[in-house]
């Protein structure tokens, strides 16, 4: 099957990071969302995508880029790393509507860290709501490698 992963990743490259697995895992095409053009899809069995959660949502180029990509009968799964639990149902409603059937979704956390604060800092402001530091941990890369692995059979 062949499969092109897109993803936005940003800040603490966590969703790189988990994307990067999953293409490994399933011999995939990787590829940021800013450097592929919707008319690239056409070739691939199985289309990923993928974002930090920002906001309650997926980073913005990747609904710009669903905007612009037509309908097309294709297979498709969602995932993202993030400290706090997004709106991802808007990103499977979005594929549907192009005619994408969502096979599956995976998730984990990813470091955050408020306003871009260090968290290794002293500084007290360092401790406002920075969270799940050292995520996406190995534990989250195998469970990553374990739902790839799982779609190259559906």
């Amino acid at each position: 099957m062949k499969t092109l992963i897109i993803y936005k990743s940003y800040h603490k490259m966590n969703t790189e990071k988990i994307a990067k697995v999953m293409a490994q895992e399933m011999n995939a095409k990787l590829a940021k969302v800013e450097n592929v053009m919707p008319e690239d899809l056409v070739e691939y069995d199985l289309i990923g995508f993928g974002s930090g959660i920002y906001g309650s949502k997926f980073h913005k180029t990747v609904y710009e880029f669903l905007e612009k990509m037509p309908s097309m009968n294709k297979k498709a799964f969602v995932f993202f790393t993030s400290a706090e639990f997004g709106e991802k149902h808007l990103m499977k409603e979005k594929l549907s509507e192009k005619g994408c059937t969502v096979i599956g979704e995976f998730n984990c956390s990813g470091e955050y860290s408020p306003f871009g604060f260090n968290l290794n800092c002293k500084s007290k402001l360092a401790f406002i709501g920075g969270r799940e530091k050292g995520h996406p941990d190995e534990r989250d890369k195998e469970r990553a490698r374990m739902f790839a692995n799982g779609l190259l059979n559906l």
